[in-house]
């Protein structure tokens, strides 16, 4: 038995470009709303802090991401190829990677069409293959559930080796129709390609090989036998899979049996999951990004319903497979495709709705065919409407990506039992300067999950940025006792040193730095302390420790300058200062600094030129202006000098200092009214200026 050449009906070729219009248009119009919506979540590691896209030319680096901490890229070198191509684009910029997205989502839909339509042209329904296959595919491409797929970045993962694990059933198709070997190969590599986007390429020749047996050979054996080095390629994707996620440490121990539950315990929670797929399939609410929380069973007897559910599907599925091959291949599919995320492997999280992006085409397709044969034509204006309805349930989900504090407000609304939701939100609320917004999310955070050190300790974080520091210390000590972390100790510290408790919050660094002593935050924090306590030696050995570790990290350099211009090696300084400029040539204060160097060994030209560029940097840094004064009153330009203090003092009218230098340099010109009257504002404003009152009191013996 081999499949008709679907090619061939009347009419195909146009009726294909209207179907492809139509899929194409309705997901560009469902989807218009998310070219800005913002990195979230796994975008950031794997997007705005991977270094390994930054640079196409250096293909080696961009085929081999990240492979920590559980980064999505960890494993895909085409993935992180995908979005290394981004980069290039545009940067961070989020417009070409929703883009791209869509352009992959949309061909995911239509290479969905050309399988069920040249599918069902093969069975009863063969009268209607262009409709089924036309809503298949245009409400799988625009059900909601989707969303999560094609809006939030990272998930390019789901949606590319979809694509690709489409590409690879429809090239099998092809090849067999027409008896192609170029479609074949094209079958493999697509393959090939799907293993190195994501895991679910593991379960495609299986799904290939099934649909072999009820389409085109009948038997399994009979399949193996007509195409054993078809599939033997095919099996290639095994050993490739296992390499790639070797590589990975187990997904960076985000999945397999490392991840603190057993096979058992997770293959519970995905009865919940499971049902709950196939429910969001029919009422797509809530849709949230994180289920966290809401998976698990408060007892055996409590899962036994959602068990027997599952274990019914799974049933009727191989009954079907016999008797009603369509009906069965298409709960087959759903569970095959699924298999990877939902059955007895571990992974960190027992439920995304990404992960039924694929697996939802088989549902979708067995329905639409059933309501065909139910209404025949009518069918059409039914589906349509739920094709309408999709559309405007996208939107409205995807409005929910249009911020982070949006997206993490909806989820905690619908799934307020989840705490990292919650603590999500926290962190949305923090980095958007909302730190008050902030505090009640965390807290409920720990509420819910007392032993949450990152909650704790981001309590701490958000409650010092709120100015509450005695109640940050509480969460923060809270957190150390639950388990001392670097970042809580350097939090510790930080409110500490607001408090003034300088010896406390030194305390808390050097603690910091005995769990990760290549903390180059902590030592150019604890050297800034040091310097507080007149300690400049050890404020110098904490700044140049934090540079051996971070060389382009400029702040250290500028405090090195101030540190090595009071131990009066001003060559140094003056060599820390032109790093600093090197490093940040449009840092206004790494110039102000190397002035202050170059002002110290006398080089009062090469000075004024460094203070020249800090002020046109930021007009408003005072101290730059007031040295740039000095500088040029040294070099005798006096009227220049004179305009550099009328600046200065217009920034900082009440600095006495300024003043009193602004009369010395008015006494040279020979503007002796004016140097009295700045010497008398500079008392007035510091009535203990010794300098000031010398030199107001020689001022007033020269006036006539």
């Amino acid at each position: 038995m081999t499949l008709p050449d679907a090619s061939c009906e009347p009419t195909s070729r146009r009726l294909i470009f209207f179907a492809a219009a139509v899929i194409a248009g309705a997901a560009l119009v469902a989807y218009a709303n998310t070219v800005s919506a913002p990195f979230i979540f796994d975008d950031i590691a794997a997007i705005v802090e991977n270094p390994t896209i930054r640079d196409l030319s250096s293909l080696r680096s961009v085929l081999t991401p990240p492979s920590a901490d559980g980064v999505t890229v960890s494993g895909r070198p085409l993935l992180n190829l995908s979005f290394a191509l981004n980069y290039a684009v545009s940067g961070t910029g989020v417009w070409s990677y929703h883009a791209l997205n869509l352009l992959i989502h949309a061909l995911a839909g239509l290479t969905l069409f050309g399988i069920v339509r040249r599918t069902v042209a093969a069975t009863r329904l063969a009268a209607h293959a262009f409709s089924i296959a036309l809503f298949s595919s245009l409400l799988w491409t625009l059900h909601p559930l989707q969303t999560e797929s094609v809006t939030y970045v990272v998930q390019r993962a789901e949606s590319l080796s979809s694509l690709l694990y489409l590409l690879t059933l429809y090239g099998f198709i092809r090849a067999t129709a027409s008896n192609s070997k170029p479609w074949s190969v094209a079958s493999v590599a697509a393959c090939l390609l799907a293993a190195t986007t994501k895991e679910i390429a593991a379960t495609a020749p299986l799904l290939v090989l099934l649909y072999d047996r009820m389409w085109v050979s009948g038997t399994f054996r009979a399949a193996l036998r007509a195409r054993a080095w078809y599939y033997a390629a095919l099996a290639l994707v095994w050993p490739l899979l296992a390499w790639l996620v070797a590589g990975t440490a187990g997904r960076g121990g985000t999945a397999g049996l490392g991840v603190g539950v057993s096979s058992l315990e997770y293959a519970i929670s995905q009865l919940r999951a499971i049902r709950g797929y196939f429910g969001l399939a029919a009422w797509p609410f809530p849709l949230v990004i994180d289920h966290r929380g809401t998976l698990s069973f408060a007892s055996a007897a409590a899962a036994l319903p959602f068990a027997l559910v599952v274990v019914a599907l799974v049933a009727a599925t191989i009954f079907a497979l016999r008797r009603a091959p369509a009906l069965g291949f298409c709960g087959a599919w759903f569970f095959v495709v699924l298999a990877p995320s939902s059955s007895v492997v571990p992974l960190l999280d027992t439920m995304f709705e990404h992960r039924v992006y694929l697996a939802l085409a088989g549902p979708l397709a067995l329905a639409v065919a059933a309501a065909h044969a139910w209404l025949g034509v009518r069918a059409t204006t039914v589906l349509a409407c739920a094709a309408f309805a999709c559309v405007g349930l996208t939107l409205n989900r995807n409005a929910d990506y249009r911020s982070e504090v949006a997206l993490w407000s909806a989820n905690v609304a619908h799934t307020p039992a989840n705490p990292r939701a919650h603590f999500l939100l926290g962190n949305a609320l923090l980095a958007h300067g909302q730190p008050a917004a902030a505090v009640p999310a965390f807290q409920t955070a720990v509420q819910l999950k007392p032993d949450y050190i990152e909650a704790h300790n981001n309590l701490g974080n958000a409650l010092l940025a709120a100015n509450r520091v005695p109640e940050s210390l509480v969460a923060l000590e809270h957190a150390i006792r639950l388990h001392p972390l670097a970042k809580t100790h350097f939090t510790a510290a930080t409110a500490f040193a607001q408090l003034g408790r300088i010896d406390e919050a030194i305390f808390h660094y050097d603690a910091a730095l005995r769990l990760e002593p290549a903390y180059a935050e902590a030592l150019y924090n604890r050297g800034n302390l040091h310097a507080q306590k007149n300690q400049p030696q050890a404020a110098l050995a904490d700044y140049e420790a934090a540079l051996r570790i971070a060389p382009g990290f400029v702040d250290p350099h500028l405090n090195a300058v101030v540190t090595l211009i009071s131990l009066r090696r001003f060559g140094e300084a003056a060599a820390h200062g032109e790093t600093a400029v090197r490093l940040r040539p449009d840092y206004a204060a790494a110039h102000w600094k190397l002035g202050d160097a170059l002002l110290e060994l006398g080089r009062l030209a090469d000075a004024a030129d460094r203070y020249r560029e800090a002020v046109r940097l930021d007009p408003g840094l005072v101290h730059a202006h007031h040295n740039l004064a000095r500088a040029l009153a040294a070099l005798g330009r006096n009227p220049e000098a004179i305009a550099a203090f009328e600046r200065t003092l217009q920034l900082s009218p009440d600095w006495a200092m300024a003043r009193h230098h602004f009369a010395r340099t008015l006494e040279a010109a020979g503007q002796n009214a004016r140097a009295i009257a700045e010497d008398e504002a500079a008392l007035r404003l510091q009535p203990d200026f010794p300098e000031a009152r010398a030199h107001l009191a020689q001022l007033r013996q020269r006036a006539p």
